[in-house]
């Protein structure tokens, strides 16, 4: 029997924000300013820290606590909601981009004090856009650390004719294995002894998260998803694999197929490359074609992912995995996962035709870490390695399209016009063919997608309402749009912010921007004001 449940701004994070922080409530009840803690001596020594590729979730965590981006509170009460309380005041004084990673060592469940840690915000900090491929962020520039970590992946697709390369995983023997030490199996399964976390009021339980859902078919292959799974009890999973979804589509090809079940593997704490494959559709699986998630993991880190056998099942899972639950999925018939707090921001509908999941092995590292992602609170993964993907893909077919970015709902495209009313044309083809894409932004290629200023200042000063707009009434949508009148219909909009020809009812000249005259007249000028001032103002921006 397993023993484990018994036991805001751009800048770096300092002791005057922490002060801030704490005055405005940020420790909250139960976590004193004693409680709450940043590394700052591991800031200190970042030569010391862990460097990409990472083999581990634990190396990762690391790297990003030597650069002052980790915040450790000692215990968090759950039950009355604290850890997400804490996420969002996180994310209202640092700001999406630059909250922290969260490590809670130990937090109350169901009335239980278990033990941790649980990893929150994993992938969300904008400096992780740079240090998960070995990179070191641009210090008090967001926009030049995303645009450091575009150029690495573009020069990965580029090389690889629009895709990223495979690296194939290497197989370990057992015993050398992480997600091995501790095996748990049949009735001494509960997966209710792990932290997992009911993030909202409106949830209807505890659920897995973050997990990377392995499934198979004979013709698709291997496929890694991650997907809402509902706790339901010791050795019970509503996996939530939607339609629309691969994982969905496998298993009901097994059901139509006679199938009474089918393996399935959940792991938790995986190397954060892999998460980030399984979460972001990353390579784009284009109809049943067989793709490669583990390699292409391995090609996007530049290192293969180690990988084991499973011990029910014949899935080669990452093999420094904190945790691994193994099972079988019925596929004689559905229950209800949900309702649930999306990344929409609002409490989803209950989904009714979950797959219900029995446990038969649980392998894990001593002392596993456990990761909470606090959907809606925080914002989605890191953007670049799909943004790149996506544009690329675009390319193939849209040669127009210089850069894409989807941010709030809101989708945005960067794009080269050569003719008058080819953005809001490219605009409305999208629409039409994009689902989610409900509010489509089109700009000019000088307008930097990874700059608040830039986009707000395309809209508000280059868009005019009429004629440069394009509404649809009724096109399929997000199933999770919360503003949708029927399931699966919305309007749109689409909005040309770039600017307007003369032929397109613009004006006869557009003023120039006034910081490009100043560039076109002293080019080196910015140069030579960060050479003379560039290390005063770092300093300041310190605190």
């Amino acid at each position: 029997m397993s023993t484990y449940a018994n036991k805001k701004q751009p800048g770096p994070f300092t002791r005057r924000d922490f002060l801030a922080a704490s005055s405005a409530g940020l420790v909250g009840a139960t976590a004193t300013s004693a409680d709450a803690s940043v590394t700052s001596a591991a800031i200190l020594h970042k030569q010391n820290a862990p460097e990409a590729p990472f083999d581990t979730l634990r190396d990762y965590v690391a790297a990003m606590e030597a650069h002052g981006n980790v915040m450790r509170f000692s215990r968090i009460d759950q039950d009355a909601f604290e850890g997400t309380a804490l996420m969002y005041r996180l994310v209202d004084l640092f700001g999406r981009f630059r909250a922290p990673l969260v490590i809670f060592d130990e937090v109350k469940i169901a009335g239980q004090w278990m033990k941790g840690p649980v990893i929150a915000n994993e992938l969300r900090h904008v400096e992780a856009e740079a240090l998960l491929f070995g990179l070191e962020p641009v210090p008090f520039d967001d926009s030049g650390t995303w645009h450091k970590a575009r150029a690495r992946h573009d020069e990965l697709l580029e090389k690889n004719g629009g895709t990223y390369p495979e690296i194939p995983p290497v197989e370990v023997p057992r015993d050398e294995a992480l997600c091995k030490q501790v095996v748990i199996s049949d009735d001494d399964i509960d997966i209710r002894n792990f932290p997992f976390f009911k993030n909202n009021p409106g949830d209807s339980g505890r659920f897995i998260n973050t997990a990377s859902v392995f499934t198979s078919d004979p013709e698709m292959g291997l496929n890694i998803g991650t997907y809402r799974c509902e706790i339901k009890g010791p050795r019970h999973i509503a996996v939530g694999s939607g339609e629309g979804q691969t994982g969905y589509t496998q298993l009901m090809a097994a059901r139509a197929r006679g199938e009474k079940s089918a393996p399935v593997t959940l792991i938790v704490g995986q190397e954060p490359v892999v998460w980030l494959v399984s979460g972001a559709r990353i390579p784009e699986r284009r109809g049943k074609q067989p793709v490669d998630e583990i390699a292409t993991a391995g090609g996007l880190r530049g290192k293969a992912i180690r990988v084991v056998k499973c011990d029910t099942n014949d899935f080669l899972v990452p093999a420094d995995t904190e945790l691994v639950i193994e099972g079988t999925v019925s596929l004689e018939g559905f229950e209800l996962n949900g309702p649930y707090g999306e990344g929409t921001g609002y409490i989803g509908a209950a989904y009714e035709s979950a797959f219900t999941m029995t446990v038969t092995r649980v392998t894990h590292r001593k002392d596993p870490w456990i990761v909470n992602d606090f959907t809606g609170v925080t914002r989605p993964l890191i953007e670049q390695p799909s943004a790149a993907l996506t544009v690329a893909g675009f390319k193939q077919f849209m040669p127009a399209i210089v850069d894409y970015r989807y941010l709030d709902s809101v989708t945005y495209f960067a794009v080269r016009k050569t003719e008058p009313g080819q953005a809001l044309k490219i605009g409305k083809q999208l629409a039409e063919l994009i689902p989610v894409f409900k509010i489509l932004i089109m700009v000019d290629e000088d307008i930097d997608l990874w700059s608040d200023i830039d986009r707000f200042r395309a809209f508000s000063t280059r868009w005019q309402a009429y004629p440069a707009s394009h509404v649809y009434n009724d096109l399929e949508a997000n199933p999770l749009e919360a503003s949708s009148p029927k399931r699966e219909h919305t309007s749109k909009i689409v909005i040309d912010a770039t600017k307007q020809w003369p032929e397109e009812g613009g004006p006869e000249k557009f003023p120039d921007f006034s910081r490009d005259v100043l560039k076109k007249h002293s080019p080196d000028i910015f140069a030579a004001v960060d050479e003379r001032w560039l290390e005063t103002i770092n300093k300041k921006l310190q605190g």
